[in-house]
């Protein structure tokens, strides 16, 4: 049966997030002998690791030793029902706004406060709220990433974790972006950390990709230095390097690295589409990630008070791409095809 945060996914209707959570009634021995290719890595919040590496599965045996911190993260939906276990007093703690833990591990405590603030309408109780624990493991790291930034509020589960000195301890590409500074005329919410957390209010889907290129689509920004006239020059590059960095140290899948760092790089692209050639970036047009760059861009411009004119813009130029690559008597750019000494512009992106 599902449980934890699936389990409250479903008793609150969220989007499931990317982990699935599921119990099962027996030891480890007994797990063993029903699903293949598990993994032991030894979490505070799964007995077994199961699935495949872009569908992870986090078993929980009820002869286990895997913990719960919250009561909430005890609920289980029944098999074949539409009705929930939640035997223990965890029905009376789902209407707590500002729940306390357990007596449990730090880095349960703080897995779970963090899933909780970002996922539901709770606010755990801060005096309960422990430093973040040192050595923690990639596949935990990873696992509450996948639960903070799918939520429908993540800024208030990385809230939580930069407070708690997580984020300067296991993601400084992140812990970078407080403090630095940007011009209020186009970023009057604040600091490229504030401006991050903002652009999530924006989406129309918590989706996996399009949420980690939201969180890390500005990492370039500290290590930028001006020039031109641009403070932030070749920032997206920038950004591409530590999206690659910090997602690759945490094991996602590598189509995932890949579709996440085309995103970060071209997220400038979309502001430029309707005043260059289409011709000049139609690698980038043709790629199938190209809508949800113009997600992204939305998402952007709509956590500052520019408005969505860009966008609107963004995606008019590219819809006429696509009607002049489908147009025979046109080239990528609307211009009429000439005679046969005519040679298509070549992409450079």
């Amino acid at each position: 049966m599902v449980c934890s945060f699936t389990a409250l996914d479903e008793y609150f209707g969220v989007s499931p997030a990317p982990p699935r959570f599921e119990r099962f009634d027996g030891d480890l021995v007994g797990l063993a002998r029903t699903a293949d290719g598990l993994a032991f890595p030894g979490l505070p919040y799964a007995d077994a690791v199961g699935g495949s590496p872009s569908a992870r599965v986090l078993y929980r045996c009820s002869d286990g030793e895997a913990g719960v911190a919250y009561p909430q993260a005890a609920l289980a939906r029944l098999p074949a029902k539409r009705s929930f276990d939640a035997r223990g007093g965890v029905y009376e703690s789902l209407a707590d706004p500002s729940p306390a833990p357990r007596p449990a591990p730090p880095e349960l405590v703080l897995f779970e406060a963090a899933a909780l603030a970002a996922r539901y309408r709770y606010e755990p109780d801060p005096s309960f709220l422990p430093r973040a624990p040192l050595g923690l493991s990639a596949e935990y790291q990873r696992d509450l990433l996948d639960l903070v930034v799918t939520g429908t509020r993540p800024d208030k589960g990385f809230e939580l974790l930069r407070r708690s000195g997580f984020v300067e301890e296991y993601w400084p590409e992140l812990a970078e972006l407080s403090g630095v500074s940007q011009a209020k005329d186009y970023h009057p919410e604040g600091d490229a950390w504030r401006h991050t957390m903002e652009t999530f209010g924006h989406r129309k889907a918590p989706d996996l990709v399009l949420s980690l290129a939201l969180l890390l689509h500005d990492t370039g920004k500290p290590d930028a230095v001006p020039a031109g006239g641009r403070r932030f020059d070749g920032h997206s590059e920038l950004g591409e390097r530590a999206a690659r960095k910090l997602l690759g140290r945490l094991g996602y899948p590598g189509d995932v690295v890949d579709s996440v760092a085309f995103l970060v790089r071209y997220h400038m692209l979309p502001a430029a589409l309707p005043r260059i050639p289409p011709s000049s970036v139609g690698r980038a047009l043709d790629s199938p990630l190209f809508p949800t760059l113009l997600e992204l861009y939305r998402c952007d411009e709509l956590s500052t008070f520019r408005g969505p004119d860009g966008y609107y813009e963004a995606c008019a130029a590219y819809k006429a791409y696509l009607k002049n690559a489908r147009n025979p008597y046109r080239d990528d750019d609307g211009k009429r095809r000439g005679d046969s000494l005519h040679r298509a512009r070549p992409r450079t992106l």
